[in-house]
């Protein structure tokens, strides 16, 4: 049970640490398409923007946790993109990996209808905006791209500095509490104890009761000498009924 509440919690840490690092990548992306939409306003399009590339390289430069910035049209074709960091070049062997990843990003986020998409897809987050002209039409998206372990690395820390803080408090309080609330039940300990003939027979075990376990060992055996004499009394007043007609009958067979 344990392990599966640590389970979700750390899926929703990680959700919630990818919502709060694509919030602070939309600045980014605000402003690339504040400078699309305004270029769009005079009539120019995307490939004849003067200086829309030195933008994204900027906007890649100023953020460091980010790797790629792309523009796509609305059928995921590219447009432009900044220069990739280093994390975004991948190896052969997860070049496979990446470009998978890439393509269910942008069905996920040209399939949306929500403005702004996260694509958590495990090794890289994928945040995407959509833009649309001044006839409410689809022009594109913009596509920032961030690896998990830039921000998960930070938030398991602090996780983790949290839950050292959480044994420590446990601990303290377990500490303080378990010898309180042991005294507390002593009473109702040596309350079984009393009932326990092997103990109560013992002096000794006997002395070591509390007053009140004493007064209540004495009237327990007060009750089992009273029991026992009234089991004697009535013993004998069976016998004795049972002896009366065995002698009324002998004293008839002899008349």
């Amino acid at each position: 049970m344990l392990i599966l509440q640590e389970s979700l919690n750390h899926l929703k840490l990680r959700s919630l640490v990818a919502e709060a690092t694509s919030s602070r990548l939309q600045i980014s992306a605000s402003s690339v398409e504040a400078a699309i939409v305004k270029a769009e306003g005079l009539g120019l399009s995307m490939d004849e923007m003067v200086g829309l590339q030195n933008l994204l390289d900027r906007e890649r430069e100023r953020d460091r946790s980010i790797t790629k910035i792309e523009i796509v049209s609305p059928i995921g074709a590219p447009v432009l993109s900044s220069g990739e960091g280093p994390e975004m070049r991948p190896v052969s062997r997860d070049a496979g990996s990446l470009s998978k990843q890439r393509a269910q990003a942008l069905r996920r986020i040209l399939g949306a209808r929500e403005k702004v998409t996260i694509f958590d897809a495990g090794s890289h987050l994928y945040t995407g905006r959509v833009f649309r002209d001044s006839s409410d039409a689809i022009m594109g998206a913009i596509i920032l791209t961030t690896p998990t372990r830039h921000y998960m690395e930070r938030a398991l820390m602090h996780s983790q500095k949290m839950r050292s803080s959480y044994v420590i408090v446990f601990t303290f309080v377990s500490m303080i509490l378990i010898p309180f609330i042991i005294y507390q039940f002593s009473g109702v300990r040596h309350a079984y104890r009393a009932f326990d003939p092997e103990l109560v027979s013992k002096d000794i075990l006997r002395n070591n009761f509390p007053q009140d376990t004493k007064d209540l060992i004495a009237a327990i055996e007060m009750g089992n000498t009273a029991f026992l004499k009234t089991s004697e009394a009535f013993g004998d007043i069976l016998r004795l009924e049972a002896e009366t007609p065995s002698k009324n009958r002998t004293l008839r067979k002899s008349s």
